[in-house]
């Protein structure tokens, strides 16, 4: 008797193995956002340079997630997951070993696209392995890795490069480069491609209405669109994805405000140190995906992302208005259960819109977005910063949120997608 998708395993080894090996470049992100500008300080660089590095590997992995993902839906996710590995283990040995600033930006440069390549093959990876059912769910669940990276990550970083020494900074990318290196190993155990080429081969041996070995061969899930033709793409892009993506961009233009100009807030304000805020912020993002993703399986996506950005609208505009490091901290669980709740819905939503054959580019579509809105969103919230003052910056960003919902109830909620099967 078949086993219903409800009742499928979510925890396969697979899936494990791609959520360690995220997690180790999660860490990777989380030490050099710390010890990147620090480094460049103590090379002579200014902080504008140590800026720049980060656009720079901003920049190139965004240009990597279009191209890995359609290379991965034609040649498989876990090779270009080794390769993604081994490039940012290379090149963050190499900058352990690097004076000068602008082989850094070489360097970093690089790095970004083993990055991209390797978040883009990650997320379409557990979309693969994923039971169809609980997609939403598992992906929620797939997120936290980096909630758990912006945990520990810069602690970490921070007590190894204490002594502020040339040598502690080389043994923290020594260590990262390490850690790469067990992210390319475990990438290679992972075995579902390998399972599934041998399936496609076992259908493909006898004819058809044969048995072999005395059973009927079936097929793989996603062989289910073999021999038929899949939906049109844009830039290789399948259409399903343009409306979820121009949400996103919108979504995540107003969230860089919080990311990014969070501790200038605070200081402007004279209200204290927010390190708190961010602890009870990621506790509501864990609360999050772990209840709403069974949620957008059972009931749909609208039932979460309308909600949610209503929430995180609501907060937004809330926040210059705070007056006291304990009211900011209060609105950290708001602020990440909103979050925490749309980010892997509409992730999600990328993936079950999509072809199974397309999820490469889906995941490249996602993060794209991401990078995107972030790029957008930090210098055009700084320079309203500039001009005005943070309270204007924050109603900006809750601004851009409400558009991003005006623009979801507009063009992509369930009742408005209506997927023709291919």
């Amino acid at each position: 008797m078949a086993v219903s998708e409800e009742r499928e395993k979510l925890f396969s080894a697979d899936y494990i193995l791609i959520m360690f090996s995220s997690s180790v470049h999660a860490l990777m992100n989380q030490f050099f956002l710390v010890a990147a500008p620090l480094y460049i300080s103590k090379l002579g660089g200014s902080t504008m340079q140590a800026g720049i590095l980060a656009t720079v590997y901003s920049m190139t992995a965004l240009a990597a997630r279009p191209v890995s993902g359609i290379i991965s839906d034609r040649m498989g996710r876990v090779k270009l997951l080794i390769a993604g590995a081994a490039l940012c283990g290379v090149t963050c040995a190499l900058i352990g070993f690097t004076a000068v600033l602008p082989l850094l930006l070489v360097i970093r440069g690089i790095a970004g696209i083993g990055f991209g390549v390797h978040s883009t093959c990650a997320g379409a990876a557990a979309a693969d392995v994923l039971p169809k059912s609980r997609l939403a769910e598992g992906i929620g669940y797939f997120g936290l890795y980096a909630t758990a990276a912006q945990a520990i990550g810069p602690g970490v970083a921070l007590a190894i490069i204490a002594g502020d020494r040339m040598s502690d900074y080389r043994m923290l990318f020594l260590l990262t480069a390490g850690l790469c290196a067990a992210s390319a190993i475990t990438n290679s155990c992972i075995s579902y491609e390998r399972k599934r080429k041998k399936q496609s081969a076992d259908v493909e041996a006898p004819r058809s209405g044969e048995v072999n070995a005395g059973r009927t061969v079936s097929p793989p899930d996603d062989a289910s669109y073999d021999g038929k033709q899949l939906p049109k793409t844009l830039l290789g892009f399948e259409y399903a994805v343009f409306a979820p993506v121009a949400v996103l961009i919108l979504l995540q233009t107003g969230v860089s405000g919080i990311m990014v100009f969070l501790a200038p807030f605070a200081r402007w304000k004279e209200i204290g140190n927010p390190g708190v805020y961010y602890a009870v912020s990621a506790v509501g993002t864990v609360i999050s995906r772990f209840l709403f993703g069974k949620v957008a399986d059972r009931r749909g996506s609208d039932v979460i992302m309308i909600p949610s950005m209503i929430l995180l609208m609501a907060s937004l505009a809330v926040l210059p208005m705070v007056g006291s490091i304990g009211a900011l901290i209060a609105l950290g669980l708001p602020i990440g259960l909103a979050q925490g709740a749309a980010m892997p819905t509409i992730n999600s939503m990328m993936f079950k819109r999509c072809s199974p054959a397309r999820r490469g580019t889906a995941s490249g579509a996602y993060f794209s977005a991401i990078d995107i809105g972030f790029a957008v969103g930090a210098p055009l919230l700084g320079a309203i910063a500039d001009q005005w003052d943070f309270r204007v910056t924050y109603w900006a960003a809750a601004v851009f949120v409400a558009f991003a919902l005006v623009l979801y109830l507009f063009i992509s909620t369930d009742r408005r997608y209506n997927r023709t099967p291919a």
